[in-house]
C-alpha cells in the first residue's frame, strides 16, 4: 500500500501549533460541547488533540498541493477539500469515526511524529463503521493496514522534497 510521508519545516509546525491552540480557545469560548463529553475530561487531551488535528490537515492540504485554510465552526465543514482527517500520535493508529459523523465522508487517517506525518490512507464512513471495530460506544475505528491506498484519491498527491512516498523504515 501506498503511503505518503510529509515534512513540515519548523515555520509550518509552529502555525499548525498556533492555530491548533487558537482553535481550542475558540471553542471554549463558543462553550462548544464535545461529542465525547460524556467520557472524563482528563481522557479528552483537547488541547493536544485540536493542535494535533491541525498538523495532520495541514499536511494532507500539503501533500494534495492545498493550501490549508482554518475553517469557520460549521461541524459540516471537511477539513481539507472533500476530505475529513483523523491524526493520531499514537504508535498503531486507528482510523476512528464517531456517531455522529457523516458515514459518507472520505476519512484519512495520518500519524503525527515530531514535524514529519505520515498519512497511510483513507476510507469511506460506511466502511469504518462495518469493518472496524466498535473501540467504545459510537466510535469505530478501523486499522491503518485495511485503509485504501492514498493514490486512489480523486485528488492526486503532489509529489516534492517535502512530501514523498512512503518507504518502511522511514519512520520510526
Amino acid at each position: 500500500m501506498s503511503k505518503v510521508l510529509v515534512t513540515l519545516d519548523y515555520e509550518e509546525l509552529e502555525y499548525c501549533a498556533i492555530a491548533g491552540a487558537r482553535i481550542r480557545v475558540n471553542a471554549i469560548q463558543r462553550k462548544q460541547q464535545s461529542p465525547t463529553k460524556d467520557l472524563d475530561y482528563n481522557q479528552q487531551n483537547y488541547w493536544q488533540s485540536h493542535i494535533v488535528g491541525v498538523i495532520g490537515e495541514y499536511a494532507v492540504a500539503k501533500a494534495l498541493g492545498e493550501q490549508w485554510v482554518e475553517r469557520s465552526y460549521d461541524k459540516h465543514e471537511f477539513d481539507v477539500l472533500q476530505y475529513q482527517i483523523r491524526t493520531s500520535e499514537q504508535s498503531e493508529p486507528m482510523l476512528r469515526m464517531r456517531a455522529h459523523n457523516n458515514p459518507e465522508h472520505i476519512y484519512i487517517l495520518a500519524q503525527s511524529k515530531a514535524n514529519r506525518v505520515l498519512i497511510h490512507g483513507w476510507a469511506v464512513g460506511y466502511d469504518i463503521k462495518q469493518y472496524g471495530i466498535l473501540e467504545y460506544p459510537n466510535c469505530w475505528s478501523l486499522p491503518a493496514n485495511q485503509l485504501n491506498d492514498m493514490n486512489t484519491l480523486i485528488n492526486p498527491i503532489i509529489y516534492t522534497d517535502q512530501v514523498r512516498q512512503w518507504k518502511a523504515p522511514d519512520y520510526q
